[in-house]
């Protein structure tokens, strides 16, 4: 979704126009990337929260150690790919500082530029990480009364930060991956809330009526879509602009999807594994095209916009799946060998 919306908007100028399509394109229309993003937070929480659960022995060391090998060598690698395909390529300064930022993946923490926007999310991602191994430090990882009250603080906090940016106490140069960060990783616990119950529950087969913990969710699920809907109502003051909300639709979807849809299909998972490269290589691949498309004038130009994105979209599969086989994959299989864990299990895990 991330990826077909970026590819979308890069190759919108270079299209057929029909109407006032340029204001009216349905990624931009139903926010397939931020859509996307919030699915991703809520996917993290599902599968990441539960991997400290259980035998408690070196837990913290195992997950450590595999998150690393996890994100950050296909994050490397798109790091150097980025500095080529996207700011040499455009003829962009790259200096040093700038560039050691980014290998940290929390470059606006040292005041540098990320070398992809997209790398915000990776950032949240981090933070995640760390609290969940803080709660799991302190021995309350199992306790769900403690995790339903960490998703209310943190969806509620959302709204103290929003209220402390009007009021002049939040800078207005603190980017807003940081300023969003409470209903980010409120949206990630509450994936993680999901998933406790999914699993009491055997996916929502047993225990439904009696089981508390599945309406404490469904609670969850109102406040969640409630605060995270409060700001993205638009259609209310602009019915012509947007009247879609990708934090209202977004867990609503999450729900349907993995509590009724339940697919099993071979591809479907393929592209689950390999995800986490198509995010972090989708502009290295658009980009270099986008800046031949704006030099060439001529056969190329005002073609439907669908013809550009699915080659585009097709060439960054068959990337993402050579970096997964060839950086993302070994890198998994190592972390899992060094933490003492099966390498067997590194392909099941979509998200990163």
């Amino acid at each position: 979704m991330v990826a077909c919306a970026h590819v979308w908007e890069k190759f919108l100028p270079f299209a057929r126009q029909s109407g006032d399509a340029h204001a009216q394109t349905w990624p931009r229309y139903f926010d397939l990337a931020i859509t996307g993003v919030v699915l991703f937070f809520a996917i993290s929480g599902f599968v990441i929260y539960g991997t400290l659960r259980g035998p408690r022995e070196n837990a913290g060391r195992r997950f450590i150690i595999s998150r690393f090998f996890r994100l950050f060598p296909a994050y490397w690698v798109s790091v150097l790919a980025g500095l080529i395909f996207i700011w040499w390529w455009q003829g962009w300064p790259t200096p040093w500082p700038m560039i050691a930022a980014n290998v940290t993946m929390v470059p606006d923490i040292f005041g540098q530029p990320p070398i992809m926007g997209l790398y915000w999310t990776l950032g949240t991602e981090l933070v995640f990480y760390f609290a969940c191994w803080l709660i799991w430090r302190i021995g309350l990882l199992n306790n769900t009364r403690f995790l339903a009250g960490l998703i209310v603080a943190l969806s509620l906090a959302w709204f103290a930060v929003k209220g402390a940016k009007q009021m002049g106490v939040v800078p207005d140069d603190v980017s807003a991956a940081w300023k969003n960060l409470p209903r980010h990783l409120g949206i990630m616990f509450w994936g993680a809330y999901f998933r406790i119950v999914y699993d009491e529950s055997k996916g929502f087969r047993e225990l439904v009526r009696n089981n508390r913990r599945i309406w404490a969710l469904v609670a969850l699920t109102v406040l969640i879509v409630a605060i995270g809907g409060a700001r993205q109502f638009r259609f209310l003051i602009h019915p012509g602009r947007n009247w879609f909300s990708p934090y209202v639709v977004a867990p609503l979807f999450f729900w349907v999807w993995v509590a009724w849809l339940r697919v099993r299909w071979r591809p479907v998972a393929w592209l689950g594994q390999i995800s986490y490269s198509i995010y972090l290589f989708h502009l290295i691949v658009v980009t270099p095209l986008v800046c031949w498309l704006a030099a060439e004038d001529g056969l190329w130009r005002d073609w439907p916009l669908v013809s550009y994105v699915i080659p585009t979209l097709l060439v960054t599969i068959l990337v993402s799946g050579v970096v997964y086989h060839w950086i993302e994959l070994p890198a998994i299989n190592y972390g899992k060998r060094l933490a003492g864990t099966r390498a067997t299990d590194s392909g099941i895990q979509a998200a990163p």
